[in-house]
């Protein structure tokens, strides 16, 4: 049986240089963009743990770093 439903059991970022209620916004964000991005990334498989390692650039934008982490994800997802 198939079923349209994604769970992510832990979505750990570290986000050095911001307070912790900035980096649970940012993190908010990052899940929420995942989400809107799952139905075009979506394997038809079940994925294990991805590790991935994302630089952004030196002063980045909150709208940035979430777009940049967030992309990745799904990019990885892909693979």
């Amino acid at each position: 049986m198939t079923t349209d439903r994604v769970i992510i059991e832990e979505l750990f970022l570290r986000l050095p240089g911001l307070s912790a209620p900035a980096a649970r916004r940012v993190s908010r964000e990052v899940a929420e963009r995942i989400g809107h991005g799952l139905g075009k990334a979506l394997p038809a498989r079940s994925l294990g743990a991805l590790d991935i390692t994302v630089t952004a650039r030196p002063g980045a934008s909150r709208d940035e770093l979430v777009e940049t982490v967030a992309a990745a994800v799904l990019e990885a997802l892909t693979r």
